[in-house]
């Protein structure tokens, strides 16, 4: 490859050496395509070109720096390098490839040494690194668990529920805030957080207003009446309530020995104690299965005053819910003179407001709570299928309406609902309203013009309507259900919640 130069006089071809060739030329040659596919790559395993490159690059920087490169100012950097050479000595048999490995080793013995330094807090350089690498520990972990939170596009929820107790929810509302992150990258480096509510409501028509103005964002039912509501506003149901609870039924009990065996037993002076006017078993169903019938009815009693009723004899037939066995088991006193079908489940359910990546992701928190959040004792929810409420609402729909048939006489209804009686519905607008005595009276005029007054007590009225001042009902939709023969008489007395219904 060199052709031999014209010897002078004298003297021995190159001298007393062998050739020498130029490293950057040797280099050259090597890695030249002509020579390396050739010639080099055959006898050179496990070394490939671009190290045969990198050398020549070394070279060539080396010899224009004055036998420095900026490259190797370091031990990390100057390594490999030393690597490289030394795996390419050791392919054709140099002595130098000791040499090499002698520098190579001392310089990462350095490194390690002064890693062991920086390390030990021995370095001026190691409190520097060591508040780094807890700086970027920190900011490690909190990215992971900032990426397997669910991140939220809102800034906060509302948790809603119709139960008055609401300690048992608190540890699902601490859960939720320490769970939930800002979407935006930027809120949750501020540290913002998902402002979490609980909140509860006064009575089931005030839940249900809540429902249908979208208020809640997330529900628990607790009861299947609101649960109901919630899916007719639009809401969705992602699992049920009590799912640890056998199933219940709505019952009506009565005293073991009591001449009553059967609902055909009950006549105008049986004495019925059931709940309040919103209740789903003591309540609605009972009074579905009623129908037809007229008896005594004392009603918004607390079940333990029930069941206390019907035991001391003040009552003759009480509403409560339960399982039959274990109703039987718990109260050997009682006899069940009739039970329902079975009552379906109340449900928890995400508001239509939410977007789609908001309603998947809450649902994967809410139902992957701990049993310390989501168990019997606190907020008691879990997952399961969407009940069928088809049979309940006609049960719903017949207790409102059997209601009209309802007589208060001195602090007792009176139930006289005969078969010939004629429960008709009247739907207009709200003219006026106002009060007039212990009454509020209700002006209200028909689609067909037809002009009615009607007069409920304050208290009744708060019942199924949620307003601040009466002013707030004008214009409103107004339906009413009232016995045919009432309808005559000037102004129409209403006696329960169900029979006069705001629409907002």
């Amino acid at each position: 490859m060199v052709p031999v130069p014209p010897a002078l006089e004298g003297e021995v071809s190159y001298g007393a050496e062998e050739p020498v060739l130029d490293l950057a030329l040797l280099l050259k040659l090597v890695g030249a395509d002509s020579y390396w596919y050739r010639t080099f790559r055959p006898r050179l395993p496990g070394i490939s070109r671009w190290q045969i490159d990198s050398l020549r690059e070394l070279r060539n920087r080396v010899a224009h720096n004055d036998g420095e490169d900026p490259l190797l100012t370091t031990p990390s950097l100057a390594v490999p390098y030393l690597t490289t050479m030394e795996q390419l000595l050791r392919v054709i048999s140099s002595d130098k490839a000791v040499t090499i490995t002698k520098v190579r080793s001392s310089l990462q013995r350095t490194r390690r040494q002064a890693i062991t330094t920086m390390l030990l807090g021995r370095s001026r350089w190691s409190l520097l690194f060591w508040l780094s690498a807890v700086a970027l520990a920190g900011a490690t972990v909190w990215l992971i668990d900032y990426a397997q939170s669910p991140r939220l596009a809102r800034s906060s929820l509302i948790v809603g529920t119709p139960d008055r107790r609401l300690e048992r929810y608190l540890p699902l509302e601490r859960y939720l805030e320490s769970r939930l992150r800002p979407a935006a990258l930027w809120r949750a480096l501020r540290g913002e957080k998902i402002d979490v509510r609980i909140e509860g409501a006064e009575s089931y028509p005030e839940a249900v207003s809540h429902l249908r103005a979208r208020r809640w964002d997330v529900l628990l039912g607790f009861s299947p009446v609101v649960s109901m509501e919630s899916l007719d506003a639009g809401y969705q149901a992602i699992g049920r309530m009590f799912p640890n609870e056998p199933d219940y039924h709505s019952l009506l009990f009565t005293r073991k020995g009591s001449a009553l065996r059967t609902l055909e037993d009950i006549h105008s002076e049986t004495r019925i104690a059931l709940g309040d006017f919103f209740s789903a078993t003591k309540y609605y169903v009972p009074m579905s299965m009623l129908q037809g019938r007229s008896a005594r009815i004392t009603l918004n009693l607390p079940t333990a005053e029930i069941a206390e009723q019907v035991r001391s004899g003040r009552a003759d037939v009480g509403a409560m819910a339960g399982s039959l066995q274990r109703f039987q088991s718990l109260n050997p006193d009682f006899a069940i003179l009739a039970s329902s079908a079975k009552l379906p489940a109340s449900v928890i359910a995400l508001s239509p407001e939410l977007n789609d990546l908001d309603r998947n992701r809450l649902q994967h928190a809410l139902l992957d709570a701990p049993e310390s959040v989501r168990g019997d004792s606190v907020a008691n929810y879990g997952p399961g299928v969407k009940p069928d409420y088809r049979i309940f609402a006609r049960h719903v729909a017949e207790g409102k309406a059997f209601s009209a048939c309802l007589r208060n006489r001195e602090g007792v209804f009176n139930l006289l609902c005969q078969g010939s009686d004629r429960i008709e519905s009247e739907v207009g607008w709200i003219d006026d309203i106002a009060p007039e005595g212990t009454h509020i009276r209700v002006n209200m005029t028909t689609a067909d013009q037809r002009r009615r007054t009607f007069l409920i007590t304050r208290s009744l009225l708060e019942q199924t309507a949620i307003y601040k001042v009466l002013n707030e009902l004008k214009g409103r939709e107004l339906r009413v259900l009232a016995l045919q023969q009432s309808t005559s008489s000037r102004p129409i007395f209403l006696e329960t919640p169900h029979q006069l219904e705001i629409r907002h």
